[in-house]
């Protein structure tokens, strides 16, 4: 079992780097359609993002619960990482799709854990 992760460590931090990268003069520029596409996706969470944040600063304010704030910061987190990895790999075709549909879901989820 631990050879399977080793092996699986191994082959992430090869593919990682070139996921995650800036783009060179080499590399072909993104379709404008592409572009268009993540920027319009990622322009609509952070308009979510921005009522969730109100949603939790609300919740904050309203009752303590020691577990609320932790929570609402490590989703935000997590959907804000996903957006910028986007964008980092807006070069390729599936990938910065997939992190926004991760962020898509992060946002769900924060808007679930800030309801009243």
């Amino acid at each position: 079992m631990s050879v399977d992760v080793s092996r699986a460590a191994r082959r992430l931090r090869r593919q990682l780097p070139d996921a995650f990268r800036l783009p060179t003069e080499a590399d072909p520029a993104p379709e404008p359609r592409h572009l268009a596409a993540v920027c319009a996706w990622a322009a609509a969470l952070g308009l979510g993002g921005m009522a969730v944040a109100l949603r939790a600063f609300v919740g904050l304010i309203a009752q303590y619960r020691p577990w609320y704030a932790p929570t609402v910061i490590v989703i935000g987190l997590v959907g804000l990482a996903c957006t910028i990895g986007a964008f980092a790999s807006v070069h390729h075709r599936r990938l910065p799709l997939a992190l926004l549909g991760a962020a898509s879901v992060s946002l769900v989820a924060g808007w679930i854990v800030t309801g009243w």
